[in-house]
């Protein structure tokens, strides 16, 4: 008969968000930074499991978002959407909920969500993907996690199977968290995942490469978006951007509404508004902070710049000030 072995380490985290920076703070061991882009109050959860060297996560946001940032060093990462309205865009590609992310913790990734964006994640030390995979570990993983962050479609159906195995350990209903103190569970569950997580991406290509035409509006998106926060001293105008990128109005327009669905005079403010966001947090409360901070980033009209900022994040910055910390 199996014996007892002595408890094992492993955490059990659960977040619920109300504000996309405190989302991204909830995630251990990774760097990030998200901006909200879509209108509305922010809802989101996340779960963050640690158990055998294996991170597994899963987290939800009601809200359209902007990530960028990375992981842990020495970590293999797969995203696999749960639910999604619409698609999502990580890296230079398009992401459905039947594809899947991959990338290596030394690459930095973009990701920008639909709303309501569900997915549940898996960051693996890179030896024990390496001996889950085989013989040919080394030249299978190249493809799965090449020099930039990538996404990857498998056969119909073939997804399944990982997905629920992982989504079950979510379920409150099917799975106790205090379990993980056992030896013996841990290892069950890890050689389950890594299995499942083997065999999928033992089925998995690169997803078709995008047309030319959207490379070049995604580059040129990428580019006036790090402009623009690269220069978040001063309000960079739309004309500054045509200026900097030698491309018309006209032109910059017609990527932002390809690649974002949004103008870039939207795509800057909601950027401001979340750099006023984050000052405001860290503020004390008082009239005169929120005017100087909304004129560091360019709000002149202050009761237009109140009314804006209550309209994307469903409060008024003078409630931001007064909310604590979280």
């Amino acid at each position: 008969m199996p014996q007892l072995q002595a408890a094992s380490s492993y955490s059990y985290q659960r977040h619920r968000t109300s504000d996309s920076d405190q989302h991204a703070e909830a995630l251990g061991k990774w760097d990030q930074v998200y901006d909200q882009l879509s209108p509305g109050s922010f809802e989101g959860n996340v779960v963050d499991i640690w158990f055998e060297g294996l991170q597994l996560f899963r987290e939800t946001t009601n809200r359209s978002v902007s990530q960028a940032g990375n992981t842990w060093k020495g970590s293999y990462v797969v995203g696999i959407p749960v639910n999604m309205k619409g698609t999502g865009l990580f890296a230079k590609q398009v992401l459905t909920r039947d594809s899947i992310l991959t990338f290596h913790s030394d690459k930095d990734f973009t990701l920008t969500t639909p709303e309501k964006f569900d997915v549940v994640a898996l960051a693996i030390p890179e030896k024990t993907l390496i001996e889950a995979m085989g013989p040919r570990s080394n030249e299978e993983l190249a493809k799965l996690f090449p020099a930039s962050p990538s996404v990857m479609v498998t056969p119909p159906g073939q997804l399944d199977e990982l997905r629920n195995c992982l989504l079950s350990i979510f379920d409150p209903s099917n799975f106790e968290p205090g379990l993980l103190a056992y030896p013996q569970v841990q290892k069950a569950m890890s050689s389950a995942i890594i299995g499942h997580l083997a065999e999928v991406l033992g089925t998995a290509s690169e997803a078709p490469v995008p047309s030319r035409s959207f490379k070049g509006r995604y580059q040129i998106v990428k580019d006036a978006t790090d402009f623009a926060l690269a220069h978040t001293n001063e309000p960079i105008t739309v004309s500054d951007l045509c200026t900097r990128l030698k491309i018309s109005r006209r032109m910059l327009n017609y990527c932002f509404l390809g690649v974002l669905n949004t103008n870039p005079v939207q795509y800057l403010r909601t950027l401001r508004l979340n750099g006023v966001r984050r000052e405001l947090r860290e503020t004390p409360g008082t009239p005169q902070a929120i005017r100087d901070i909304a004129c560091k980033w360019g709000f002149w009209h202050l009761s237009r710049f109140a009314a804006e900022y209550r309209a994307l994040f469903g409060e008024l910055p003078s409630e931001t000030q007064r909310s604590p910390r979280r």
